[in-house]
């Protein structure tokens, strides 16, 4: 499951729910937002969130919305009842007590860095739902604020241990947030890597349940990377591409998992006629090989390296991985995901 994060400030609501219908097509099924905007007066936030509240209830998303006790202020739970709003995202400031009392009615988000033992024994001594209960990091604007992997799996296995969904904020490629606008990641080693491999990671790496994309768009070629995911295939982005057979086709990794290399289970066994050799140079990592006619039987085989290997005679270069999308190749090594291939726009 995936989320988008709107601003009710930052741009036009017309624009936002435009972005939000793209995003609902290819399987975002949360919407997040913030009232904690101090600058922003009642009546101008509650205009924009009805709308996408309006739009949250016909396309069945949730729709979290991040509060503090200085917005219950200015809006009354009614209010965000009637506006469509579904979840809280609560940081701090709420006692314990009127936190168990809200899972009751609402779905409740606390925050994931700060929970520890004790807090959940008082919930459960307050008699929360703790169905309606979860766990979401923070993203961190400024760089070098983000949180380390393994800190964040440890947090994550224990958020888990004790029944509760674990949400997490990867970056965006297109319109970035301010006031830095530079990514709104959780993780820092997210922060200028490509949103698509950081959603992959969070994922299938680092035990979060839930991603949202922290910042308030993608570009397009990270949008078709989501909706080829969304159809079950890997979008890998390639640039130096030489004319072959096996950009056409859906590749798997042989079950048989080598060392070195990524081996097409079907390019093989699909390609007749002769390849002569050509562009037979070194291969760093993210190379993308087929064998020409001097590798006798393995003529045919498409490969993307893993390491850096040696010019070989027998092997032509077709092409590399950008490299924005090789921290990808590890998870096709191990997944089994089928993967594609499409031209970076840095390419073109």
């Amino acid at each position: 499951m995936s989320g988008v994060l709107v601003s009710l400030t930052e741009q036009p609501i017309e624009q936002t729910i435009d972005y939000l219908k793209h995003m609902r097509e290819i399987g975002f099924h949360t919407i997040f937002t913030s009232l904690q905007i101090p600058e922003e007066s009642n009546s101008d936030l509650l205009t924009p969130l009805r709308k996408i509240g309006e739009f949250a209830k016909t396309h069945q998303m949730t729709l979290m919305v991040d509060v503090s006790p200085r917005a219950f202020k200015s809006f009354s739970l009614s209010q965000l009842k009637e506006s469509g709003v579904t979840g809280l995202r609560i940081d701090f400031g709420m006692s314990v007590s009127d936190i168990a009392s809200l899972t009751h009615e609402w779905l409740i988000a606390l925050n994931a860095s700060t929970i520890d033992g004790a807090f959940l024994d008082e919930l459960r001594e307050c008699h929360a739902d703790f169905t309606s209960l979860e766990a979401w990091h923070n993203y961190y604007p400024r760089p070098e604020t983000g949180l380390s992997l393994s800190h964040f799996k440890e947090k994550n296995k224990w958020l888990k241990s004790q029944g509760l969904k674990v949400v997490a904020f990867f970056p965006g490629d297109g319109d970035l947030r301010g006031p830095l606008h530079e990514g709104l990641p959780t993780l820092e080693k997210h922060r200028n890597r490509s949103p698509f491999s950081s959603y992959i990671e969070l994922l299938s790496e680092a035990l979060v349940d839930q991603a949202v994309i922290g910042d308030l768009s993608l570009s397009n070629q990270t949008l078709q990377q989501f909706m080829s995911w969304n159809e079950g295939i890997v979008l890998i982005r390639v640039e130096d591409k030489k004319d072959s057979h096996v950009w056409d086709q859906v590749h798997h990794n042989r079950p048989d998992i080598a060392r070195d290399v990524i081996r097409s289970e079907n390019a093989r066994r699909h390609f007749t006629g002769s390849i002569q050799p050509a562009n037979c140079v070194e291969r760093p990592i993210g190379t993308l090989t087929i064998d020409n006619d001097k590798y006798k039987r393995y003529k045919g085989e498409f490969q993307i390296t893993l390491k850096q290997l040696p010019p070989d005679e027998r092997v032509n270069v077709i092409g590399y991985v950008i490299k924005e999308d090789l921290s990808l190749l590890p998870f096709l090594q191990k997944s089994g995901n089928p993967f594609s291939f499409i031209l970076s726009e840095q390419s073109v």
